[in-house]
């Protein structure tokens, strides 16, 4: 089996080359009952599922290709309940703008482009997560929260965002999964053509995350595998955001060589790739490919703040480059005696992801996140591109 899927993975670098080559939730709603269809995808179509975080509201546009909507995100308590005051006081913006009138707007054009929408709810803290999930009363109060949820909102399904950090003992993982199991049992009791994501680790597969991945593929209509952030605004050298291939003498991780683990215990057509429409800048120690990067420098470079960078070209002295092994291009420039590189992702290298998805029969690809791309058509034109040879 894993030489039949090293020769695979073999082919899709050659046909990827070749392409380089050529080219506490409200009772009530304001929406209204029945506002979302409750269709699923038609057999064998790509699914384009985006993640909508609730400040790029008022960036984001809801386009043809997209398939699902994902509305981030309410939080999860300890105990079960939804999120709805901040510690520090006021409303948790999450659960506020669930209501806002950009909101109810984005609703309506995805209720226009038959596009599904879900609602995703996280938890990210360490300790919050192992309280939640060896809790059994915590885990009722849960099901009742998302009840009244889909009671006010008629989403047609749930995102679970539960983001462990680091190794998971084994008596978590093995909670986390039989949590999964009673969300899967509760949902199909009570409700039709409700569908059920979880978002896990590019890694999940390799190591002792919190995610059995082969336990909790049956479980869910889909896996989505977060295959970003291999550099982050807090890495010590600079680098790719999602690195396609590994590089030697440079990063070991990519999402190649952890896809390849997938593939062995989860069916490809529950798998969706994550896709980020961002990168990240830093100040550097020079112009170099992979500088050691100022401590606190590094912030996120959407598409739409490296287009606005390109638009100062000539000023800033910018210059393009690719990097062969990430399958992905970069930018250097100097400003004031300071030098500052951008990684970043843009139609070429999501084409190569899409062509990569394509190969493995993934059932489609995960955008983190939408809004990031501004009112640009550029990164979306690819998607169409290769959703028209695929569908």
């Amino acid at each position: 089996m894993k030489t039949l899927i090293n020769i695979t993975l073999a082919i899709i670098v050659i046909v990827l080359v070749v392409i380089w080559l050529v080219a506490e939730p409200p009772l009530s709603s304001p929406l209204g009952d029945g506002f979302f269809s409750s269709s699923l995808p038609t057999e064998n179509q790509t699914v384009v599922y985006g993640f909508l975080p609730y400040w790029n509201l008022d960036e984001a546009t809801i386009q043809p290709e997209l398939t699902h909507l994902a509305y981030f995100a309410l939080g999860i308590e300890a105990d079960g309940t939804i999120t709805t005051q901040l510690d520090s006081g006021g409303t948790e913006p999450g659960y506020y703008q669930l209501q806002s009138t950009e909101l109810l707007s984005l609703f309506e054009e995805a209720r226009q482009n038959r596009t599904q929408a879900h609602v995703v709810l996280s938890q990210f803290d360490n300790d919050q997560i192992t309280e939640f999930l060896t809790s059994p009363a915590a885990q009722e109060t849960f099901l009742q929260s998302i009840d009244s949820l889909l009671l006010a909102y008629p989403f047609n399904g749930l995102n679970l965002d539960i983001e462990y950090l680091g190794d998971a003992p084994p008596e978590v993982r093995q909670a986390y999964t039989a949590f999964i199991k009673k969300v899967r049992s509760h949902l199909d009791q009570k409700y039709q053509n409700v569908t059920l994501t979880v978002d896990v680790y590019a890694a999940a597969a390799t190591k002792n995350l919190l995610w059995e991945v082969a336990e909790i593929a049956p479980l869910v209509d889909y896996l989505i595998i977060m295959a970003y952030d291999f550099h982050r605004s807090s890495s010590p050298t600079a680098g790719p955001v999602a690195p396609l291939l590994q590089k030697e003498a440079g990063w070991g991780e990519s999402i190649n060589g952890y896809l390849q683990d997938f593939a062995q215990q989860a069916p490809t057509e529950k798998l969706l790739l994550g896709i980020p429409f961002y990168g990240y800048e830093w100040q550097t120690t020079s112009l170099e490919p992979a500088s050691f990067t100022f401590p606190r420098t590094g912030a996120t470079a959407s598409y739409k703040r490296v287009k606005e960078l390109l638009a100062q070209q000539a000023e800033l002295g910018i210059e393009e480059h690719w990097d062969e092994s990430a399958l992905a291009p970069y930018l250097s420039y100097e400003k004031d005696g300071d030098y500052y590189l951008v990684y970043y992702e843009n139609p070429l290298s999501i084409s190569y992801k899409l062509e990569y998805a394509r190969q493995l029969d993934l059932a489609g690809i995960a955008i983190w996140s939408l809004g990031y791309e501004g009112n640009s058509r550029d990164l979306w034109d690819s998607i169409g591109q290769a959703l028209e040879i695929e569908n």
